[in-house]
């Protein structure tokens, strides 16, 4: 019996991460309503208001125009990619496909998209002043260190959710 569970644990794991990323990629959709955009919006803002305290605090201003934000001769662009919507999309998944009640998956959906955000509005701050202090760093910590964090982030968050929320059923 558990073999079945697990079958169809993984089957309906592949299926929505298939789905989330056809809404976040597939142009028609795009076209009405764009996921990632719209969290990439969200994020600079978030990020720009911690970087503005930051910046008055340590001396140097923070400008933001749209997604762009700048210091100095220091430019960043939140794009669509650095929103937090695919290591959103994989917890989702995740937290939809385990076999619990839908009470534990609005809980987990709920501390999902907060804390995974808020760690994505962190990895937004700190590659800004990398960039801006240490710039031949912020490629390689972007691009291999902070993503990868974030989907870090997003697995150690569900185990705690499923071990913490999620009331599976015994096998």
């Amino acid at each position: 019996m558990s073999y079945w569970v697990s079958v169809r644990v993984i089957g309906i794991f592949l299926f929505l991460i298939m789905a989330f990323f056809f809404v976040l990629t597939w142009d028609p959709i795009l076209q009405v309503v764009d996921i990632g955009a719209g969290l990439a919006e969200l994020s600079a803002w978030m990020s720009y208001g911690v970087l503005k305290v930051i910046g008055w605090a340590g001396g140097f201003p923070v400008n933001k125009m749209g997604t762009i934000m700048s210091s100095g001769g220091f430019e960043v662009d939140i794009a669509p990619a650095c929103s937090g919507a695919v290591p959103t999309s994989i917890y989702l998944a995740a937290v939809y496909a385990y076999p619990t009640s839908w009470r534990a998956r609005w809980i987990g959906t709920a501390i999902g998209i907060g804390v995974i955000q808020a760690v994505n509005v962190v990895r937004v701050c700190v590659l800004f002043l990398i960039g801006l202090y240490f710039h031949q760093l912020f490629h390689e910590t972007h691009v291999y260190v902070a993503q990868a964090l974030v989907v870090c982030v997003a697995v150690a968050l569900w185990l705690y959710w499923a071990t913490r929320f999620a009331d599976a059923p015994a096998h």
